[in-house]
């Protein structure tokens, strides 16, 4: 999808979008609960992804038939519920956290945006972030900040997906071209990366969209990282 520059108005294209959930099923033989007797702690946040948040009850339910505590808070649409760029269904004060998904993308955005290790339990496995790789992260980012306070080209990128736009786009460029720096709006409906050697004249660039798209990529920065300095 062709990158262009955001209209001056900032206003989406109108358009009918169904969105539906899908939800995966499963067999009894197909869920082990009995690997979520290696969690440690005596509070368990637990949430999942909506492919998998029809487990949470059975899960709940097992966890506390082993004298655990289980919070589910409300997250991004349901109770329980977490998207890669929303970890509001998570109590980061519980002893432990348990995302029911498969596939670490999730996980590690939530375990970022935390600082906090989470569990995956994938009904079959039972997996970790670690400390080590929020640090690994941490340090990447911090260099990432370097850069953006030294960079004078900005390139800052919009999703025009739902639940992705950022609304307040104009704010925040008129709040980084207080620090100096010439910023070049950037729209897209689907952001592809290879799209960014056209524009060898921006030296950073700085993420509203999925908080994934930045973390594997040096001259990509999320907005909330650099929200100390704008």
């Amino acid at each position: 999808m062709k990158i262009q520059r955001a209209p001056a108005n900032n206003k989406p294209k109108s358009a009918k979008v169904l969105f539906i959930e899908t939800k995966r099923k499963f067999k009894k033989s197909d869920i082990n609960l009995k690997l979520l007797d290696k969690l440690k702690g005596k509070t368990i946040s637990l949430a999942a992804t909506v492919q998998y948040i029809d487990l949470i009850p059975q899960v709940k339910s097992y966890l506390e038939s082993k004298g655990k505590k289980v919070i589910i808070k409300k997250g991004a649409y349901h109770k329980g519920h977490i998207l890669g760029c929303n970890s509001s269904a998570f109590d980061k004060s519980a002893d432990t956290l348990l995302l029911i998904t498969d596939g670490k993308f999730h996980a590690i955005n939530n375990a970022i945006q935390l600082q906090k290790e989470i569990y995956i339990f994938t009904t079959k496995s039972l997996e970790k972030i670690e400390q080590e790789e929020i640090d690994t992260h941490n340090k990447k980012i911090q260099i990432k900040k370097i850069k953006f306070l030294a960079a004078n080209n900005i390139g800052l990128l919009i999703s025009t997906k739902y639940g992705q736009r950022q609304k307040s786009i104009h704010t925040i460029k008129d709040k980084i071209k207080k620090l100096n720096k010439k910023v070049y709006v950037f729209e897209a409906d689907n952001i592809n990366t290879a799209e960014f050697e056209n524009f060898p004249q921006i030296e950073i660039w700085i993420n509203t969209a999925c908080y994934g798209l930045a973390r594997d990529d040096s001259k990509i920065i999320n907005l909330s990282d650099i929200s100390e300095f704008i």
